[in-house]
């Protein structure tokens, strides 16, 4: 399975990512947020023939303490930076929609670059600790059980709950409110919202497939080891460890959102792929929507104002 993620992920990615660089004009603020999930999942998939090699083993880790550090630490900082990118493309849905004329709304893309840098160093922060992290020579895990437990496998714990919980409820929000606005500004004839409402559900899609399953099987664990349930302790801590499978499938998931994110990336796509005749023309892909009807003059029902 993690074979099959890699070539998948390899495959999609790096066509995103010439897609992105090199057919993608103009860039918006969307364009920077795509190309940052772009990158957080290729600090995966550099990753995974270490992890395919470890399980090939018998989970017997040949690299070296240095080497499992940094593929841990690349592998929580792509986890986290996948959550945080993929709330971020729902916010800046949930903005263009319930606040089409707010300063956010109209962010320029070096506004947005210096977002998502500050957003980097904020998950390289908190990742961290995984570079200081004690692993034996022969096994590489970050998730391990004990009663005397370190400071930093607390934080992680603590980290790989919360960075699910947090975000899903933001993401939520974003839906429930840009269907309020839909419904009551009466924007359900255009293509802008629906697409924000489509890019939502896959976001949603996305997050509950890859994290969903570890979380649970992950607090499972937890509770059977507190209540001293070693049969159901051995068996939730293999369902987490196979459930890991599907956190990492979120980079192959990605390039899905994408194409249902930016009309004109699912163009480029088509015509690299040789599905279209030849390169057709790229437009914005950030659109603010004002009402279409009762709350607006006549004259400006069908306005679309494009960045």
């Amino acid at each position: 399975i993690l074979s099959m993620e890699f070539i998948l992920g390899l495959v999609g990615n790096s066509l995103a990512l010439f897609i992105f660089c090199f057919h993608t004009r103009p860039w918006t603020s969307n364009t920077v947020l795509l190309l940052c999930l772009v990158i957080a999942d290729f600090l995966l998939i550099v990753n995974l023939p270490l992890r395919v090699d470890y399980y090939l083993l018998q989970e017997m880790w040949r690299f070296g303490a240095t080497a499992c550090q940094i593929n841990l630490f690349m592998m929580s900082t792509n986890r986290t930076a996948s959550i945080v990118f993929l709330t971020a493309i729902a916010l800046n849905r949930y903005m263009k929609v319930v606040w089409p004329h707010h300063v956010l709304s109209r962010a320029s893309v070096g506004t947005a670059a210096w977002v998502c840098g500050g957003l980097w160093g904020g998950i390289l922060l908190l990742n961290g600790h995984m570079l200081l992290a004690m692993n034996s020579n022969t096994t590489c895990l970050s998730y391990r059980l004990g009663k005397n437990s370190s400071a930093s496998l607390r934080w992680h714990q603590s980290l790989f709950v919360l960075e699910f919980f947090l975000p899903l409820v933001l993401i939520l929000f974003t839906i429930v409110s840009i269907w309020q606005t839909i419904w009551r500004r009466n924007l359900g004839g255009q293509a802008g919202p629906q697409r924000a409402m489509r890019v939502l559900a896959t976001v949603v899609a996305v997050y509950t497939i890859c994290f969903l399953p570890s979380i649970l099987f992950g607090i499972m664990s937890i509770a059977a080891f507190r209540l001293h349930a070693c049969h159901a302790l051995n068996i939730c801590t293999q369902l987490f460890h196979g459930s890991l499978a599907f956190t990492y499938l979120n980079s192959v998931l990605d390039p899905v959102l994408y194409c249902f994110s930016s009309p004109n990336f699912l163009r480029q796509m088509r015509a690299l792929l040789g599905l279209t005749s030849g390169w057709e023309g790229s437009s914005s892909d950030e659109t603010t929507y004002l009402p279409s009807t009762r709350h607006q003059r006549p004259l400006k029902r069908q306005i679309c104002c494009k960045e």
